[in-house]
């Protein structure tokens, strides 16, 4: 069952990982992405139904258009296949619980639906993730259309919950509202609103900090705003994990870039994506590696 609900999570990523395509490359004609059908972007012909279908189309077509037979883009395939790996991770997590199951498909009330409501956001995360670092790898930019909007709606979607958590004795809510399961003991125990503030602090005042201290050099403020959406999103104690996460993750392939002389020690290398997959790590993965971090202790 979890399988099944992981393989059609997947179906489900991959279609919309194919509108995310659409987003990122209007984004640099500032053009709708509600706007008309999709189309070559080489030669502008519109795409029929079978042009559409998600990876599959790429590899029928041979990565070509079937009009102008001009190359195209791998991000398109590979945009629609970690969209789709991201979902299904998420269903994995999020039913890796036994009594999750049970709970929601067998007990509708308030509480099912806005842990229901809250698993959905999940995919409007990831989603939003992912449009801003493939966006930020094309054009050294953050793109702020997408990102001031998600900021805005997910703020108001955490006070509402917030206010909810605090307002009713729900069992299974606060579990699901937080990345690190039951093993937050690890840092300590913090209130839902004092982890919001304390996730949002330390995220965005980290990356300002280096913003300012390296003038632009090592951050921008682009990544800034990214550090506040991720505080947001994780709360505290998980951005702490997911900001060394994306160091970790940023130093070595900086390395791997300066050995092979990809880059010098004056370029630019895009922090966003490993911002993003700090974050993505924490969220689908946090309880797992304070799992493993505590067995390695203990």
């Amino acid at each position: 069952m979890i399988f099944l609900l992981a393989f059609l999570a997947f179906i489900f990523g991959t279609i919309i990982g194919s509108f995310l395509n659409v987003v990122i490359d209007r984004a640099d004609i500032k053009e709708s992405p509600l706007k008309g059908g999709s189309y070559c972007p080489h030669c502008h012909k519109s795409l029929s139904w079978w042009e559409l279908v998600p990876i599959l189309s790429f590899v029928f077509l041979k990565g070509r258009c079937s009009s102008c037979k001009h190359k195209l883009s791998w991000q398109y395939p590979l945009v629609e296949m970690i969209t789709g790996l991201f979902f299904s991770f998420v269903v994995l997590r999020f039913f890796r619980f036994s009594f999750a199951s049970l709970y929601l498909f067998q007990n509708i009330n308030f509480e099912s639906v806005l842990i229901i409501l809250n698993f959905l956001f999940w995919f409007y995360w990831i989603s939003v993730l992912i449009i801003i670092s493939v966006y930020d790898l094309k054009q050294y930019l953050i793109l702020n259309e997408v990102l001031i909007p998600a900021i805005i709606i997910s703020f108001f979607w955490r006070i509402v919950l917030g206010f909810f958590i605090l307002k009713n004795s729900f069992y299974f809510l606060p579990y699901f509202s937080r990345f690190l399961g039951d093993k937050n003991f690890v840092f300590g125990y913090y209130s839902y609103f004092s982890s919001l503030f304390l996730g949002i602090l330390f995220f965005c005042g980290i990356i300002s900090l280096l913003a300012w201290v390296t003038k632009e050099k090592a951050m921008g403020w682009g990544d800034a705003i990214l550090a506040f959406f991720l505080g947001l999103v994780l709360g505290w104690p998980e951005s702490l994990i997911a900001l060394i996460i994306a160091f970790l993750l940023g130093g070595g392939v900086a390395l791997v870039l300066l050995a092979l002389k990809k880059k010098t020690m004056k370029g630019y290398v895009p922090f966003a994506p490993f911002l993003s997959l700090g974050a993505l790590t924490v969220m689908l993965f946090g309880d797992i590696i304070i799992e493993k971090y505590l067995a390695l202790l203990f």
